[in-house]
Protein backbone atom coordinates (compact mmCIF):
# COMPACT_ATOMS: atom_id res chain seq x y z
CA UNK A 1 0.00 0.00 0.00
CA UNK A 2 1.32 3.29 -0.82
CA UNK A 3 2.45 6.39 1.87
CA UNK A 4 -1.29 7.82 2.92
CA UNK A 5 0.31 11.07 1.66
CA UNK A 6 -0.08 9.67 -1.77
CA UNK A 7 -3.77 8.80 -1.53
CA UNK A 8 -5.21 11.66 -3.28
CA UNK A 9 -3.19 10.08 -6.31
CA UNK A 10 -4.56 7.04 -6.27
CA UNK A 11 -7.79 6.41 -9.10
CA UNK A 12 -10.96 4.44 -8.30
CA UNK A 13 -14.49 4.52 -9.38
CA UNK A 14 -15.18 8.10 -7.38
CA UNK A 15 -11.46 9.66 -7.84
CA UNK A 16 -10.94 8.87 -11.49
CA UNK A 17 -8.75 11.75 -12.52
CA UNK A 18 -4.93 10.43 -13.13
CA UNK A 19 -1.91 11.54 -11.32
CA UNK A 20 0.53 10.55 -13.66
CA UNK A 21 -0.38 13.02 -16.97
CA UNK A 22 2.92 14.38 -17.20
CA UNK A 23 4.64 11.33 -16.85
CA UNK A 24 2.14 10.04 -19.66
CA UNK A 25 2.89 13.21 -22.23
CA UNK A 26 6.77 12.69 -21.49
CA UNK A 27 6.25 9.04 -22.68
CA UNK A 28 4.49 9.48 -25.56
CA UNK A 29 6.95 12.71 -26.66
CA UNK A 30 10.14 10.92 -25.53
CA UNK A 31 9.62 7.53 -25.43
CA UNK A 32 8.68 6.82 -28.87
CA UNK A 33 11.10 3.63 -29.37
CA UNK A 34 10.26 2.25 -25.92
CA UNK A 35 6.62 2.57 -26.42
CA UNK A 36 6.46 1.02 -30.20
CA UNK A 37 8.27 -1.99 -28.54
CA UNK A 38 6.30 -2.66 -25.68
CA UNK A 39 2.98 -2.88 -28.04
CA UNK A 40 5.17 -5.00 -30.76
CA UNK A 41 5.54 -7.17 -27.39
CA UNK A 42 1.92 -7.17 -26.09
CA UNK A 43 1.06 -7.95 -29.31
CA UNK A 44 2.87 -10.80 -29.80
CA UNK A 45 -0.22 -13.22 -30.06
CA UNK A 46 -2.70 -10.95 -31.64
CA UNK A 47 -3.90 -11.82 -35.18
CA UNK A 48 -5.20 -9.54 -38.23
CA UNK A 49 -8.72 -10.72 -37.41
CA UNK A 50 -8.81 -10.13 -33.77
CA UNK A 51 -11.11 -8.05 -32.29
CA UNK A 52 -8.90 -5.64 -29.48
CA UNK A 53 -9.36 -3.28 -26.66
CA UNK A 54 -7.10 -1.90 -24.61
CA UNK A 55 -7.71 -1.67 -20.54
CA UNK A 56 -6.40 1.70 -19.67
CA UNK A 57 -5.90 3.29 -22.63
CA UNK A 58 -4.47 6.53 -21.09
CA UNK A 59 -4.22 9.18 -23.94
CA UNK A 60 -4.09 6.79 -26.42
CA UNK A 61 -0.32 6.35 -26.79
CA UNK A 62 -0.16 2.66 -27.06
CA UNK A 63 -3.43 2.51 -28.98
CA UNK A 64 -2.59 4.38 -31.85
CA UNK A 65 0.80 2.58 -32.49
CA UNK A 66 -1.13 -0.19 -31.68
CA UNK A 67 -3.55 0.57 -34.67
CA UNK A 68 -0.13 1.81 -37.04
CA UNK A 69 1.56 -1.39 -36.11
CA UNK A 70 -0.95 -4.22 -36.28
CA UNK A 71 -3.96 -2.75 -39.23
CA UNK A 72 -6.47 -2.99 -36.29
CA UNK A 73 -8.05 -0.37 -34.09
CA UNK A 74 -8.21 -1.14 -30.84
CA UNK A 75 -11.40 0.00 -28.63
CA UNK A 76 -10.14 2.00 -25.40
CA UNK A 77 -11.24 1.38 -21.83
CA UNK A 78 -10.21 4.24 -19.70
CA UNK A 79 -12.36 5.65 -16.71
CA UNK A 80 -10.72 9.36 -16.67
CA UNK A 81 -13.21 11.69 -18.72
CA UNK A 82 -10.31 14.29 -19.68
CA UNK A 83 -8.33 11.31 -21.49
CA UNK A 84 -11.76 10.12 -22.57
CA UNK A 85 -12.25 13.06 -24.66
CA UNK A 86 -9.04 13.15 -26.23
CA UNK A 87 -9.77 9.24 -27.41
CA UNK A 88 -12.67 10.13 -28.71
CA UNK A 89 -10.97 13.05 -30.63
CA UNK A 90 -8.86 10.79 -32.02
CA UNK A 91 -11.74 8.52 -33.48
CA UNK A 92 -11.17 5.44 -30.80
CA UNK A 93 -14.15 4.35 -29.52
CA UNK A 94 -14.53 4.50 -25.69
CA UNK A 95 -15.87 3.37 -22.83
CA UNK A 96 -15.67 4.70 -19.08
CA UNK A 97 -16.04 1.62 -16.95
CA UNK A 98 -16.23 -2.38 -17.64
CA UNK A 99 -19.86 -1.83 -17.09
CA UNK A 100 -20.41 0.09 -19.82
CA UNK A 101 -18.69 -2.48 -22.22
CA UNK A 102 -21.09 -4.01 -24.73
CA UNK A 103 -18.95 -6.69 -26.31
CA UNK A 104 -16.31 -9.34 -25.89
CA UNK A 105 -12.92 -8.81 -27.54
CA UNK A 106 -10.76 -12.12 -29.01
CA UNK A 107 -7.47 -9.53 -27.27
CA UNK A 108 -7.49 -7.57 -24.48
CA UNK A 109 -3.75 -5.78 -23.51
CA UNK A 110 -2.83 -3.03 -20.78
CA UNK A 111 0.05 -1.51 -19.61
CA UNK A 112 1.11 -0.08 -16.46
CA UNK A 113 -2.33 0.06 -15.46
CA UNK A 114 -2.91 -3.04 -12.83
CA UNK A 115 -0.74 -1.22 -10.48
CA UNK A 116 -3.56 1.19 -9.93
CA UNK A 117 -5.59 -0.67 -9.02
CA UNK A 118 -6.39 -1.80 -5.54
CA UNK A 119 -8.24 -4.82 -5.87
CA UNK A 120 -6.25 -5.92 -8.62
CA UNK A 121 -7.91 -9.91 -8.38
CA UNK A 122 -11.33 -8.10 -9.21
CA UNK A 123 -10.17 -5.99 -12.14
CA UNK A 124 -8.51 -9.00 -13.39
CA UNK A 125 -12.16 -10.91 -12.99
CA UNK A 126 -13.81 -8.04 -15.21
CA UNK A 127 -11.31 -8.24 -17.85
CA UNK A 128 -12.14 -11.96 -18.26
CA UNK A 129 -15.45 -11.32 -18.59
CA UNK A 130 -14.97 -9.47 -21.44
CA UNK A 131 -12.70 -12.05 -22.96
CA UNK A 132 -13.80 -14.27 -25.67
CA UNK A 133 -13.64 -18.06 -25.03
CA UNK A 134 -10.61 -18.71 -26.42
CA UNK A 135 -8.70 -14.89 -26.04
CA UNK A 136 -6.07 -13.67 -24.90
CA UNK A 137 -5.03 -11.33 -21.93
CA UNK A 138 -1.35 -9.55 -22.40
CA UNK A 139 0.14 -7.28 -19.38
CA UNK A 140 2.74 -5.52 -18.79
CA UNK A 141 3.37 -3.96 -15.07
CA UNK A 142 6.40 -2.56 -13.30
CA UNK A 143 8.19 -5.67 -11.58
CA UNK A 144 10.01 -6.01 -7.95
CA UNK A 145 8.46 -4.33 -4.78
CA UNK A 146 12.27 -3.88 -3.26
CA UNK A 147 12.25 -0.75 -6.81
CA UNK A 148 8.89 0.57 -4.63
CA UNK A 149 10.01 4.21 -4.69
CA UNK A 150 8.57 7.53 -4.35
CA UNK A 151 8.46 7.92 -7.93
CA UNK A 152 5.92 4.91 -7.54
CA UNK A 153 4.31 7.16 -4.45
CA UNK A 154 4.02 9.80 -7.46
CA UNK A 155 2.24 8.64 -9.94
CA UNK A 156 -0.38 6.33 -7.49
CA UNK A 157 0.89 2.61 -7.65
CA UNK A 158 -0.60 0.65 -5.43
CA UNK A 159 2.37 -2.16 -6.02
CA UNK A 160 4.91 -3.58 -8.08
CA UNK A 161 4.94 -7.03 -8.77
CA UNK A 162 6.89 -10.33 -9.02
CA UNK A 163 6.39 -12.96 -11.76
CA UNK A 164 4.56 -15.97 -9.14
CA UNK A 165 3.06 -13.21 -7.36
CA UNK A 166 1.38 -12.43 -10.46
CA UNK A 167 0.56 -15.24 -11.94
CA UNK A 168 -1.24 -16.03 -8.87
CA UNK A 169 -3.57 -13.62 -9.30
CA UNK A 170 -4.47 -14.52 -12.94
CA UNK A 171 -4.73 -18.15 -11.25
CA UNK A 172 -7.12 -16.95 -8.33
CA UNK A 173 -9.34 -14.20 -11.18
CA UNK A 174 -9.71 -17.57 -13.46
CA UNK A 175 -6.89 -17.20 -16.34
CA UNK A 176 -3.76 -20.04 -17.04
CA UNK A 177 -0.21 -18.09 -17.55
CA UNK A 178 0.84 -19.06 -21.14
CA UNK A 179 4.25 -17.22 -21.19
CA UNK A 180 6.05 -14.72 -18.70
CA UNK A 181 9.09 -12.93 -19.21
CA UNK A 182 11.00 -9.54 -17.51
CA UNK A 183 11.58 -6.92 -19.61
CA UNK A 184 14.36 -3.70 -19.90
CA UNK A 185 17.11 -5.13 -17.57
CA UNK A 186 18.58 -1.89 -17.85
CA UNK A 187 15.80 -0.10 -16.41
CA UNK A 188 15.67 -2.26 -13.35
CA UNK A 189 19.06 -0.06 -12.28
CA UNK A 190 17.76 2.72 -13.84
CA UNK A 191 14.52 2.21 -11.45
CA UNK A 192 17.10 1.52 -8.27
CA UNK A 193 18.65 4.41 -8.65
CA UNK A 194 15.32 6.36 -8.29
CA UNK A 195 14.51 4.51 -5.44
CA UNK A 196 18.51 5.26 -3.57
CA UNK A 197 18.84 8.81 -4.75
CA UNK A 198 14.83 9.85 -4.36
CA UNK A 199 12.48 10.85 -7.01
CA UNK A 200 13.36 14.66 -8.28
CA UNK A 201 9.27 15.16 -8.50
CA UNK A 202 9.44 15.96 -12.56
CA UNK A 203 11.06 14.24 -15.58
CA UNK A 204 13.72 14.69 -17.16
CA UNK A 205 13.16 14.99 -20.98
CA UNK A 206 16.43 14.61 -21.81
CA UNK A 207 16.91 11.74 -19.91
CA UNK A 208 14.62 10.48 -21.55
CA UNK A 209 15.48 10.81 -24.55
CA UNK A 210 18.96 9.89 -24.46
CA UNK A 211 17.14 6.38 -22.83
CA UNK A 212 15.15 5.80 -25.49
CA UNK A 213 18.08 6.14 -27.84
CA UNK A 214 20.81 4.55 -26.12
CA UNK A 215 20.14 2.75 -23.33
CA UNK A 216 16.65 0.90 -24.36
CA UNK A 217 18.07 -0.62 -27.35
CA UNK A 218 20.96 -2.09 -25.58
CA UNK A 219 18.84 -3.05 -22.74
CA UNK A 220 16.53 -4.85 -25.48
CA UNK A 221 19.14 -6.80 -26.67
CA UNK A 222 20.40 -7.79 -23.21
CA UNK A 223 16.67 -9.07 -22.87
CA UNK A 224 17.06 -10.98 -26.09
CA UNK A 225 20.39 -12.73 -24.76
CA UNK A 226 18.82 -14.06 -21.76
CA UNK A 227 18.60 -11.30 -19.14
CA UNK A 228 14.43 -11.33 -19.29
CA UNK A 229 14.34 -14.62 -17.87
CA UNK A 230 15.92 -13.12 -14.57
CA UNK A 231 14.99 -9.63 -13.78
CA UNK A 232 13.86 -6.53 -15.15
CA UNK A 233 12.22 -3.19 -15.08
CA UNK A 234 8.53 -4.77 -15.77
CA UNK A 235 7.12 -7.71 -16.31
CA UNK A 236 5.47 -9.49 -19.37
CA UNK A 237 2.78 -11.96 -19.79
CA UNK A 238 0.09 -13.09 -21.74
CA UNK A 239 -3.29 -15.43 -20.25
CA UNK A 240 -6.03 -17.46 -21.49
CA UNK A 241 -9.05 -18.51 -19.45
CA UNK A 242 -8.70 -21.45 -17.71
Amino acid sequence: MPHAASVKTLQSSEQTAYAGVEELRATAEYLKRYSRAVVRKLARYATPADSVLEFGAGIGTLAKLWQAGTGVKPDCLEIDAGFREILVQESFHCFGNVESVTETYDYIYSSNVLEHIEDDVHALRQIRMLLNGDGCLALYVPAFMCLYSEHDVAVGHYRRYGRKELAAKLDAAGFRVMESCYDDCVGFFASLVVKLMGYPGKESLGGLRIYDTCVYPFSAFLDRMGCRYLFGKNILIFAKKK
